[in-house]
């Protein structure tokens, strides 16, 4: 009998370990995890419609193209650049293309998995219209918009532009300031 005892005994205590819990899941370091940090890094590709702001019905809607990228200082404020490429259709049927390549800062509040991008960047375009071309031409624009960030290394959204482009000449009475806007839908790769 005592030997039966014994080896429920000895069963008993080994199958203990089995029924027990673990303890591990449960380790908190203390550290929070963030969506972007210092030194991560995006590209981003934008298309979309191109609406002339101020040239009445001389010109048509068009569209854009955006190809960018961006460094994180920290969490959210990061410095980068871009170049894009856009045309409008006139009434006449003449093409104005333009090609800015512009750099500047991008401040980006998060919650949790949407982020709102704001760009604000100056630089340096390209126009060609009516067989003249234009360059260099200073051009700013300030972009804002909203992704969802689908996991760790890609976000969708949709993106709203403001182009400003002062054009000067010699003869003043030529000078023109064009105001463009576009609306844009993205995607952006995160490293």
């Amino acid at each position: 009998m005592k030997h039966i005892i014994s080896a429920i005994l000895l069963i008993f205590l080994c199958a203990v370990p089995v029924f027990s819990q673990e303890q591990g899941d449960e380790y908190d370091d203390g550290y929070v995890y963030e969506q972007n940090g210092s030194g991560d890094q995006f590209v981003k590709i934008n298309v979309g419609l191109q609406i002339p702001l101020n040239f009445g019905d001389q010109l048509h809607n068009g569209g854009s193209l955006h190809l960018g990228y961006y460094r994180f200082l920290n969490s959210w404020l990061a410095l980068g650049g871009e170049i894009s490429a856009s045309y409008n259709v006139s009434i006449g049927n003449k093409v104005l293309v333009m090609v800015p390549l512009t750099f500047g800062a991008l401040f980006q509040p998060v919650y949790d998995k949407f982020e709102f991008p704001i760009y604000v960047t100056m630089g340096l375009g390209y126009e060609t219209w009516q067989n003249m071309n234009y360059y260099p031409s200073f051009i700013a624009k300030i972009s804002a918009g909203g992704y969802y960030r689908l996991n760790e290394m890609c976000s969708f959204g949709l993106s709203m532009d403001y182009f400003f482009i002062p054009e000067t000449y010699s003869d003043s009475s030529k000078n023109f300031c064009a105001n463009f806007m576009g609306i844009t839908i993205g995607a952006r790769y995160h490293f």
